[in-house]
């Protein structure tokens, strides 16, 4: 769990504080210490409705890395994605769900005791707990509202992608309408609008069209990627010991049309890649005398892949392995060739 939420709590705290001042001038310092016991509570009522959000995901199988309660928007980091719709209607929904439920409670807490100092602080945590509820169920990334919209897109068309595409517009289209939020405002109720609420749209509009966009590009690259075959992208390679001069290994290279060269030890398994900008920075009359070891990179752990992996599974090896080029193996474990991820970029742009 991280917490980084201080420097908006002593925000909430002082603001509180003049609230409490102006209707009860008489408890003069303790003010400081209501407001705090405030945003304690209203800290805590954050970290519920994360809690909600992670103790579902578990429920479904599902990892949680951490609780992050952000300066400007609290989050469950959840690994991994939902497998059916209603595994993320279930983990979405319920967030809200439990801050209204909080401030279901916070409203009948301020029903049960006398004007003062505790009611307002109730009441205010129900207004809070209320406005958050209500806020996240709004249909748009990167709000909870927006993945229940996913789920209810997905399990009416099949499609998960189709429903982040439809759910990130509705980010978009919310977005737009914060921002212009202050001039509505004015023009619909005659509010004149001050600069705190144009600072707070700008902040809040460009959090939403940054979290939607963000989810739309995952949407259409997650789109391409069962297009993507490591049998089609990758370079046919050749194999060469380790004291093979480069000019002779580039003549073998284009003698068998590849376009790689694998370096293999004396039983005959691969242990490093030839790198093509390291053999273009040695001149041509100095090849016969340098050998491929000396312009290679070793094959490091999670640097292999499958000839017959596909867009998720190579997805997930370059997140987990990041590298310039793999060593491409087939079915029987015989070098097959290299795949470089300039290739996979070049393939993702002509899709």
């Amino acid at each position: 769990m991280r917490f980084t939420w201080l420097p908006v709590a002593m925000l909430l705290a002082f603001g509180f504080s003049a609230v409490i001042g102006q209707q009860f001038p008489q408890i003069g310092a303790w003010r400081y210490v209501a407001s705090f016991a405030f945003v304690v509570a209203f800290t805590l009522s954050i970290l519920i409705h994360e809690l909600a959000h992670a103790l579902m995901a578990l429920k479904f199988g599902i990892g949680v890395s951490e609780i992050n309660l952000g300066f400007f928007a609290a989050g469950t980091h959840i690994e991994g994605e939902r497998k059916t719709p209603f595994e993320e209607f279930a983990v979405s929904v319920v967030g809200p769900i439990a801050s209204l439920v909080v401030g279901g409670l916070a409203y009948l807490g301020s029903r049960a005791v006398d004007d003062g100092v505790a009611y307002i602080a109730l009441w205010q945590l129900a207004v809070a707990n209320l406005i958050v509820g209500v806020t996240n169920l709004l249909p748009g990334l990167p709000l909870d509202g927006g993945w229940v919209a996913r789920a209810l897109v997905w399990k009416i068309t099949g499609n998960m992608h189709t429903g982040t595409i439809v759910a990130a517009w509705g980010g978009r289209i919310l977005a737009i309408v914060v921002l212009a939020a202050p001039v509505l405002l004015e023009e619909i109720f005659g509010r004149q609008p001050t600069l705190i609420d144009f600072l707070i749209a700008l902040a809040v509009g460009f959090f939403l069209w940054m979290g939607s966009t963000a989810q739309l590009m995952q949407a259409r690259l997650r789109q391409k990627l069962p297009t993507l075959q490591v049998r089609t992208m990758a370079r046919r390679a050749i194999a060469v010991h380790s004291g093979t001069p480069i000019s002779e290994a580039v003549r073998m290279a284009a003698e068998a049309h590849a376009g790689a060269v694998v370096v293999i030890d004396g039983d005959g398994k691969p242990h490093a890649l030839v790198s093509e900008n390291a053999v273009a920075a040695v001149a041509p009359n100095q090849r016969p005398w340098t050998t491929v070891s000396e312009v290679s990179t070793r094959i490091g752990a999670g640097h292999i892949i499958g000839v017959n992996d596909t867009g998720e599974e190579i997805l997930k090896t370059i997140r987990e392995h990041p590298a310039s080029e793999y060593l491409v193996l087939d079915a029987a474990g015989s070098v097959y060739g290299v795949l470089a991820t300039a290739d996979i970029e070049t393939a993702f742009r002509r899709r």
